[in-house]
């Protein structure tokens, strides 16, 4: 605003100046065209004034109302010639045509004011007063034509008052007019700042509010992480006792049904049809039940490292099938990991390698576990038919929960479960554990 007030206001003043100025001259001009066109109408046909036309001259400027309003006066022939002047002096000299001298050949009456910085005009700058500079061309009389150009110098003290007055106007509007803008520009800013500054106070207020919901989530989430852990611990222990007493209950009862049957028909050459279809029944259950005590069965993995666990899980998919899938290890080989990480990541990888010896029973399949700083990454690749992922979230035919079941456990204790399958082009499971505590054991 204060550049935008300087450039207005010197824009401003000089076109007041240089109207006031313009106007002045056209007025002095038009005045002395009336006292000096009559007396040179010579030079339309010469270069000098008569004797008798230059005393007539000098007696008009001597008049005493000239003399208190005229400084100097000059006649201009073409090229920058004086053909007559106050100075006797500078007569018949040349010198370089100014613009102002130009225009008045074009017809134009010019001035200026306080511009005395040509070298025909050193007399009049050695005054040391005010003067207005004009430049008024004389016409034939009959025919219009340019036959000279007359320079008069004018005292302008009362020119000069003007224009100061007119400056200070000028600058006082200007002025006035930016500081009223810059009142309005600032009341506008102010009240804008003070709404930002308002609604930042409020958004600092709800952003504390969100940190705090936020860190009370995370707490909560982390207390449902916690005792997702313990419930997933407290199951597995509770179905391994299942397990072992469906083994050392029930199990040895049918066992011990089956001998005493048999010692019971062992003297006969022939077992009686029922007792025979007794003893299959019990074969039939005990061999039920010891499949499900397996399958209920995990084994003792609290006390081994996470690459132990691994192995193990892998080792004992390979005992009750041919499928044999490759293992990679990468980083710390044991972080500290819950139990329920570890019984995670061998869930994980019983069910996925389940998986693809079901699916993919000839192709090549590889267990990789990487361990960083911040995370734990688990994941069974094969290079099988493959399946559409979209598909990953349906209950299997037989009732099981399969993928399912496998993410709600993993995510359950605030890990991440990625499928990436293409119809043949392989399958890749992930799991990714972030475990709160991560150091070396």
């Amino acid at each position: 605003m204060g550049t935008a007030t300087v450039f207005v206001g010197h824009w401003v003043s000089n076109r007041i100046e240089n109207a006031v100025v313009q106007n002045s001259a056209n007025s002095a001009a038009l005045y002395m065209e009336s006292i000096l066109s009559p007396l040179s109408q010579e030079l339309a046909h010469g270069d000098r004034l008569s004797e008798q036309a230059s005393r007539a001259l000098d007696e008009i400027f001597m008049t005493q109302p000239m003399r208190e309003r005229i400084a100097s006066y000059k006649f201009w022939k073409q090229e920058g010639e004086i053909a007559y002047a106050s100075d006797p002096a500078i007569i018949g000299r040349r010198f370089e045509p100014t613009d102002d001298l130009k225009r008045a050949w074009n017809g134009e009456i010019s001035g200026s004011f306080e511009e005395l910085d040509d070298e025909e005009s050193a007399a009049e700058a050695a005054l040391g007063i005010p003067l207005l500079e004009v430049y008024s061309p004389i016409r034939e009389i009959w025919s219009g034509k340019i036959i000279a150009v007359a320079e008069f110098y004018e005292k302008a003290d009362q020119l000069e008052l003007d224009m100061a007055r007119a400056r200070r106007t000028s600058w006082l509007i200007v002025g006035s007019a930016f500081a009223a803008s810059t009142v309005v520009l600032f009341s506008i800013v102010a009240i804008g700042d003070n709404t930002i500054r308002r609604q930042g106070r409020l958004l600092n207020d709800r952003l504390a509010e969100s940190e705090k919901m936020a860190a009370q989530n995370a707490m909560l989430r982390s207390r449902v992480i916690d005792a997702s852990e313990r419930y997933a611990a407290q199951t597995d222990r509770f179905l391994r006792k299942l397990g072992a007493e469906l083994h050392d209950g029930p199990a040895q009862y049918l066992s011990l049904a089956a001998l005493r049957l048999e010692a019971a028909f062992g003297d006969r050459p022939e077992m009686p049809t029922e007792a025979e279809e007794i003893q299959q029944s019990l074969q039939k259950s005990l061999a039920e039940i010891r499949a499900l005590s397996r399958g209920l069965f995990a084994p003792d993995i609290e006390n081994l490292a996470l690459v132990d666990v691994v192995k193990r899980a892998v080792e004992d998919h390979s005992e009750h099938s041919p499928f044999r899938p490759g293992i990679s290890f990468q980083g710390n080989p044991s972080p500290n990991l819950s139990i329920s990480g570890k019984l995670c990541v061998f869930r994980f990888l019983q069910e996925t390698l389940s998986n693809a010896a079901r699916y993919a029973p000839a192709s090549q399949c590889t267990a990789t576990c990487d361990v960083q700083d911040d995370r734990i990454t688990v994941q069974v690749s094969d290079d099988g038919p493959g399946f559409a992922p979209s598909g990953e979230t349906v209950l299997r035919e037989d009732g099981g929960q399969g993928l399912v079941g496998l993410r709600d456990r993993v995510e359950s204790i605030g890990g991440r479960f990625e499928v990436r399958s293409t119809p043949g082009k392989g399958t890749t499971v992930a799991m990714t554990l972030l475990p709160r505590k991560m150091s070396a054991s």
